[in-house]
């Protein structure tokens, strides 16, 4: 039986990532994985899943064979992309970070070659494809996004909150009676939205391996895993026994446990489950050229958090929604005017995020501190008004709205984040100036 609590959060865990596993080249598994290596997989550990060796391969374009799967399919049929190479992209060139052992500086061509996690990179501007790459998958192939899929639950509430059937400045339990009583009471949407509800949830290296932590408990309630001391637990009962760790609004403390929050929420509001909102709202409308999967917990919660496969273009699509091209790839205007304003003008200080355990991991990854803040589940938000979102294992999604411009990317690496940095020295190189 599969027994691995999962980690969706950007955060590295420490004894996951410490010392990297040998591991069989990824391009030898570009056809498929061994018999060998699924029995490896299903056997697997907490470490041995996430830390970026074999089974993280695996899992990674699998989960469907793990997880109770949604599968939205392409209802409108595909909305083909224009392809317009840009080579120069590729000899853009970034620092590596100081965990690397790859040679830095190192262009982006040269990082796709030698990265041996590099799966997928591409770059989309003005509704055309610029740049991609799959050095080790094929383009049709699923892969799961991990935490950059949380944008898909803050879309969802903002949508709802455009109707006016949310108040995101109301407490949250008046949507959610069977959470009044308990911490959360005075907690709002917005601040579950930012991260910034002061609930002792976050995810941490430390918080990952006590079994008595609410960020563990979330991941094993998700999986259908006995706790320690426990049992088994329900995804909302444990949510609702999470405890208050300081008031609302203090510091960004990143909690894939919040977006489970916002999932509950939009069913709460709609009377239906999360994966079928998605599909009515947003990728109805998506010209897609495979199926989106939406992976659920033993009792139907998208983790919506992570858990969302799909081939890269429409990983790419799904940024697009942001820009002036959504009309390119979709049947209707998804992401409204009004809630691309709410996230760039309700963003929070830079004092805000970099009080949090998260602050400096993401100035790490990408190699500078020069972004406001977090804003609405995005990681990053800079002046400029670009946006990037990023997941376990260096998966990432790069929007610029006023430049038109969507970058995505996957890896099978926890040992180097450098993958992560390639995305705002694109977006700032020039190239897509006017």
């Amino acid at each position: 039986m599969f027994r691995i609590p999962f980690a969706a959060s950007l955060v590295v865990l420490a004894a996951a990532a410490a010392g990297a596993q040998e591991r069989t080249p990824l391009d030898q598994f570009v056809d498929g994985f061994p018999l060998a290596l699924e029995k490896e997989t299903r056997a697997a550990d907490y470490n041995e899943l996430f830390r970026g060796a074999d089974p993280s391969a695996y899992f990674n374009m699998r989960v469907s064979e793990f997880l109770p799967t949604a599968v939205l399919p392409s209802r409108v049929g595909p909305m083909p992309l224009a392809e317009n190479p840009m080579p120069q992209i590729g000899e853009i060139k970034v620092d590596m970070t100081s965990e690397s052992s790859l040679p830095s500086p190192l262009s982006l061509d040269a990082f796709l070659e030698q990265s041996p996690g590099a799966q997928a990179y591409m770059v989309v501007y003005k509704g055309e494809i610029v740049y991609e790459k799959y050095p080790r998958m094929r383009p049709e192939d699923h892969h799961v996004w991990m935490s950059s899929a949380k944008p898909t639950a803050s879309l969802l509430i903002d949508q709802l909150i455009s109707e006016g059937k949310i108040d995101q400045n109301a407490p949250v339990t008046d949507y959610l009676p069977d959470f009044k009583g308990t911490p959360w009471d005075g907690v709002t949407t917005k601040d579950i939205l930012d991260m910034a509800t002061g609930m002792d949830l976050e995810d941490t290296s430390e918080s990952r391996f006590d079994p008595d932590n609410i960020a563990r408990r979330v991941y094993e309630s998700e999986f259908g895993f006995p706790n320690e001391t426990r049992g088994v637990e329900k995804l909302r009962d444990v949510l609702r026994s999470t405890p208050k760790r300081e008031e609302p609004g203090q510091a960004f403390h990143y909690a894939s446990g919040l977006t489970q929050m916002l999932v509950i929420l939009a069913e709460e509001v709609e009377n239906d489950r999360w994966a079928q909102i998605f599909d009515r709202r947003v990728w109805s409308k998506v010209g897609a050229e495979g199926a989106l999967q939406i992976h659920l917990t033993p009792d139907g919660i998208a983790a919506a958090h992570g858990l969302v496969s799909s081939n890269l273009r429409d990983f790419a699509r799904f940024g697009m929604l942001y820009t002036p091209s959504w009309d390119k790839i979709a049947t209707e205007k998804v992401v409204t005017d009004e809630i691309l304003k709410r996230i760039h003008d309700e963003v929070r200080s830079h004092e805000f995020i970099m009080a949090g355990f998260d602050g400096a991991v993401f100035a790490d990854f990408l190699g500078s501190d020069d972004f406001i803040a977090n804003s609405r589940q995005w990681d990053v938000l800079w002046p400029d008004g670009d946006m990037w979102k990023g997941g376990l294992m260096t998966q990432g999604l790069y929007v610029s709205p006023d430049k038109d411009l969507v970058i995505v990317y996957f890896n099978v690496s926890n040992d180097d984040h450098s993958g992560h940095r390639y995305a705002r020295a694109i977006a700032t190189s020039g190239l897509f100036d006017e």
